[in-house]
């Protein structure tokens, strides 16, 4: 342990310690992303949901403010008031002597008192002194019972969970409600860790789907960034107390979960479902702004996010969630019967994925490539595939051929996924990339492969797309 210790104080230890919790974060996600995502489940779902309910009470709580600053519920002032009003109690207590019932006043008496005031015309300054002195020692006391006063209502505050603990002059009394406060240190931090977990199994699971679901370099930045949110929100717990920040967040979360969890119900994909979930999203917004008494420029950010995403799905940069492509296969000789075709014989690169797959034709016979998409039970996709052709001298892909037909639309359900294909007769030599999409949407995946126009050298074989 000692020299654990010892290894931990050093300066370059301390610093990865900083991001070790992003880290682990990451090697949880990369594994995720190997294990998950392969079929989601209604359970799947349900935690998810639990996670977006628990974000939409915590960013409640955190939107609580005083509305009135100098304003006072009738249960503070009456509270503050008893609070005041002890050590005054006990201040009068131990000042003011017991009273009793003194006896009459005696000549000798008398004669004391006239000889004390003939002393006191006689010595002016020294009674000015004594006066002068009592009146201090007043004073003092009456400053003494304002700050046990005071300490009381402190003391007081804080137990109910305020801040603000003086009464400004011409104190408002308001009317109490619940986010008409302000929590204490300790309480912003439980909520702000609590938002923080629930944003992170959020942000975990959706990266994970929507990287599955990316078939495009535009919607794999959109992956990305989501990414980079999920690491930056190891960071962001004490940026959470500001409400702003906070909505902006469940405005983002909200709208990527409902657009993935609303095909599952509706066993349908587009644009009009994915606008839905926008409109809920922000509407969800809209309530705790309602109900938070903020003002409307707290709604600013959530706008440019729903807009924002909206403009991307119609760009087809949101991956087509919950669709994910199982399998691919481009090959030759095609039995629809059995989905089986004729595969050149790989070399050890590219069964690794370091090369692409090539198809060697034997005479003008077909280039097939063969896909299974997974989807949930009961939804139903229209799909397409567009050809592209590699321009030996420029080096760009050029859209070819863009093919739909009646048996491409998906029907879900299938654990290893729905199984479709596209052929195409005239193909020469050349590399090629074929896309499956949803139709007139974004790009589920896609493969890339060489063809040439003479044998293999190892011949060929036979392959299943399960």
């Amino acid at each position: 342990m000692e020299f654990v210790n010892k290894l931990r104080e050093k300066p370059a230890v301390k610093k990865f310690e900083k991001f070790f919790p992003a880290i682990a974060f990451l090697g949880g996600f990369a594994w995720d992303s190997i294990t998950l995502g392969q079929m989601v489940y209604e359970s799947d779902i349900l935690i998810l949901l639990a996670y977006y309910t628990g974000a939409l009470i915590l960013v409640i709580l955190l939107s609580a403010q005083l509305e009135h600053p100098e304003g006072w519920t009738t249960e503070r002032l009456q509270a503050l008031a008893e609070a005041q009003a002890k050590p005054k109690q006990n201040t009068s207590s131990a000042t003011t002597p017991p009273k009793t019932h003194a006896p009459a006043e005696t000549a000798i008496e008398s004669k004391f008192k006239k000889a004390a005031a003939l002393l006191a015309e006689k010595a002016p300054a020294k009674a000015i002194e004594a006066a002068n002195r009592a009146a201090q020692e007043a004073k003092d006391a009456a400053a003494k019972a304002s700050a046990q006063a005071k300490d009381a209502a402190s003391k007081f505050a804080k137990n109910v969970g305020y801040e603000s603990t003086a009464i400004p002059k011409n104190a408002i009394v308001v009317r109490h409600r619940f986010l008409d406060r302000e929590w204490s240190e300790t309480w912003k931090q439980r909520f702000t860790w609590a938002v923080q977990f629930c944003f992170g199994g959020l942000f975990s699971a959706l990266v994970v789907c929507y990287f599955k679901s990316s078939g495009s370099l535009a919607s794999f930045l959109l992956v990305i960034l989501l990414a980079i949110l999920l690491v930056g929100n190891e960071f962001l717990q004490k940026k959470y107390e500001s409400f702003g920040v906070s909505l902006a967040f469940f405005c983002l979360l909200g709208t990527m979960f409902m657009n993935f969890a609303i095909p599952h119900l509706v066993h349908r994909i587009g644009f009009i479902w994915f606008f839905l979930s926008t409109l809920l999203s922000f509407g969800m917004c809209m309530f705790i702004w309602k109900i938070s008494h903020r003002k409307k420029s707290i709604l600013v950010a959530p706008a440019l996010i729903s807009i924002l995403l909206v403009v991307a799905y119609i760009m087809n940069w949101v991956p087509p969630v919950p669709l994910v492509l199982k399998q691919k296969i481009a090959c030759q000789n095609f039995d629809k019967a059995t989905y089986t075709c004729d595969i050149d014989d790989p070399n050890i690169f590219q069964s690794i994925g370091l090369q692409i797959p090539s198809v060697h034709k034997v005479d003008s016979s077909e280039v097939y490539f063969l896909a299974s998409i997974y989807a949930p039970a009961k939804l139903k996709a229209e799909l397409e595939y567009l050809w592209y052709y590699q321009d030996p001298q420029t080096g760009k892909y050029k859209l070819t051929d863009r093919i739909s037909s009646g048996r491409m639309t998906l029907n879900g359900g299938r654990e290893s996924g729905f199984r479709t294909f596209t052929r195409k007769k005239n193909t020469p030599p050349g590399k090629y990339r074929v896309e499956v999409a949803y139709k007139n949407g974004a790009v589920i995946g896609s493969g890339t492969f060489e063809v040439f126009g003479v044998p293999p050298e190892d011949g060929f074989v036979r392959d299943t797309l399960r």
